[in-house]
């Protein structure tokens, strides 16, 4: 993890004094501006201001170096200064911090507490699916074997409504919507509004039967169609939505 933030200088506050002594030659004129400056830390906001310090100018605005102060300069920068506070806006970033900081919090908390209870509401109705049952479901595809590696291909997502429980089967009928996953073509359900998209597109279910090993569903959480092809490989259940619920 890489923490990016940045030193920066803030100006308080600039004065003329007329009459104070350039020591550059070629002033320009017979006075030194003086500035009250600091640094401070920016990450999120501005915070652990630093010690301040001075610069100074000749009338024609060429910077003195502070080998070549004057004692008087020095006096004088010594009481502009004395007299500069340190703005509370310098301190922002210290409050921005644990708030932002403590808003992650609540949301991980927020999430962790909506996955239980998603988790535990899937848990039950695996263990006891009732006809009407929605399934948010993918079947697995086919299992493609390559020299040194595997994949799948023809990996169906979509909606399946439980039509009845026949023995260790469960007879489903697949939604009209679907995404069809391909080696050249991945689908990631997992991204923002996927299932909502599919739900909404899907209008009706169709009569052809989808069968699916009850005992593979209860164990693994498994969509296994059946009967069992050698090259097939397992789906899983997303969600599963009870419509009287």
């Amino acid at each position: 993890m890489f923490i990016v933030y940045q030193i920066r200088s803030v100006e308080h506050t600039r004065k003329h004094y007329p009459g104070l002594a350039c020591p550059l030659p070629n002033s320009g004129g017979d006075g030194v501006t003086i500035a009250v400056l600091q640094r401070y830390v920016w990450f999120v906001g501005p915070m652990m201001p630093s010690l301040k310090y001075g610069v100074a100018f000749c009338d024609n605005g060429e910077r003195i170096p502070a080998a070549k102060w004057t004692p008087e300069i020095t006096a004088k920068y010594k009481e502009l200064k004395a007299t500069t506070k340190t703005p509370l806006r310098m301190w922002r970033g210290m409050i921005v911090i644990p708030a932002f900081i403590l808003v992650l919090a609540v949301v991980a908390q927020v999430a962790k507490h909506r996955k239980s209870t998603s988790d535990k509401e899937l848990a039950t109705y695996v263990a006891d699916p009732h006809p009407g049952d929605i399934f948010y479901a993918s079947t697995g595809g086919t299992l493609v074997r390559n020299e040194n590696s595997a994949t799948t291909t023809n990996n169906v997502y979509a909606l399946f409504k439980v039509i009845k429980i026949d023995g260790d089967n469960i007879v489903l009928a697949q939604g009209n919507a679907s995404r069809v996953s391909t080696p050249d073509h991945f689908i990631n359900e997992f991204e923002s509004g996927f299932w909502n998209d599919l739900k909404k597109e899907t209008t009706s279910f169709g009569e052809t039967p989808v069968t699916i090993s009850l005992q593979s569903l209860k164990q693994y959480n498994f969509f296994s169609i059946v009967p069992h092809k050698e090259d097939d490989s397992p789906g899983r259940i997303s969600k599963i939505v009870r419509p009287d619920k």
